[in-house]
């Protein structure tokens, strides 16, 4: 065999690289695999060759497809090489892990200047790549989520407007008015967790913002029946305000269904940022790194998200966001922000 018209010996240049190769015949079917295709797959030479693309799946777990594309190309010399991102799979009782990114080079073996064949190359990627596809995947799995989220909302809000349509012709009162406040800042709350969940870590343009005046009037947006808001200090920091309006609220929201309604909560600065804190019952020392998980929620009627959006909008702004020691209840201290200094 020759590949691209140099002669090679597919056995002998393969049988001892440290990652899976396999020859293909031009009839698509297996006509060598190495030492470590065996090895990884947990099958016998009599299971493979002259076997057809199905043995693939069992080192390929993602992108098998792709991969046949490519191989099909090479073997009717459509073209010459082809690279392939995707997953490597292993068997449960393999001693490496399971599900590594790789990459597949498929080219074209020869034979007196005729294409008979290809041969098939898969490499690990390195650990910066691998990090890239499994944080692309984690943002494709948290945009479906906000989507299903956005989705079962709506509908419920759509109701609670047409009510509130009729309310207003049947009756006047003040409170009304609130209501469609309340109403309007839930659909922003929607449409900006929809936004970051597409963008992933992202803000908007960052501005001063008077810490102290957009905590009350985040206070005032939620139900926050008996608790009491104290504001310790006045500071002005630059962020994104919607996103910063949101994360207070989600924050205020955690403590009070935490902490129920006679909690209180303050508002105060740190060297180089800011805290909130409450009176409540506290966070286990085990669970302050679980609190941001998406999912995640110790309250019986918790959607196990609020925290984890407050994480995303600390993120987007460039800040370290902690659950630090306090005297009883939960502190969260955020860091690194661009505190603005007179």
């Amino acid at each position: 065999m020759d590949r691209d018209g140099e002669a090679i010996d597919v056995e002998t240049v393969s049988r001892n690289q440290m990652e899976p190769v396999f020859a293909i015949d031009a009839d698509g079917t297996i006509a060598f695999a190495n030492d470590r295709f065996y090895a990884i797959s947990g099958l016998s030479p009599e299971a493979v060759i002259g076997a057809d693309y199905d043995r693939f799946g069992r080192i390929v777990e993602d992108g098998l497809d792709s991969l046949r594309t490519a191989v099909e190309s090479v073997l009717a010399d459509e073209s010459a090489e082809e690279r392939v991102e995707l997953e490597m799979g292993h068997p449960e009782d393999a001693p490496v892990p399971r599900h590594l990114p790789a990459e597949a080079r498929v080219t074209t073996l020869r034979s007196g200047g005729e294409p008979i064949g290809a041969l098939v190359s898969l490499r690990r990627i390195g650990t910066r790549k691998a990090y890239e596809r499994q944080l692309e995947r984690q943002n494709e799995r948290l945009e479906e989520f906000a989507s299903v989220v956005a989705h079962d909302l709506r509908n419920p809000l759509n109701v609670a407007e047409g009510h509130l349509e009729i309310a207003s012709e049947e009756c006047e009162s003040a409170h009304l008015a609130s209501v469609d406040d309340a109403l309007d800042r839930m659909w922003d709350i929607i449409e900006d967790t929809l936004t970051l969940a597409k963008q992933g870590h992202h803000v908007g343009e960052k501005e001063r913002v008077t810490l102290s005046e957009l905590v009350r009037q985040c206070w005032g947006t939620v139900s926050t029946s008996g608790a009491t808001l104290e504001v310790e200090d006045e500071m002005t920091i630059r962020a994104d305000v919607d996103r910063l309006r949101n994360l207070f609220e989600n924050l205020f929201r955690n403590a009070v269904e935490h902490a129920g309604d006679g909690v209180t909560i303050r508002v105060g600065a740190i060297e180089d940022g800011f805290f909130l804190e409450d009176d409540g019952p506290g966070i286990p020392s085990e669970d302050r790194q679980r609190v941001f998980d998406l999912g995640y929620s110790t309250a019986a009627d918790g959607t196990g998200y609020g925290l984890a959006i407050v994480k995303w909008i600390a993120e987007a702004h460039g800040w370290e966001v902690a659950v630090a020691d306090s005297d009883g209840g939960a502190r969260f201290e955020f860091t690194d922000v661009d505190v603005v200094r007179e």
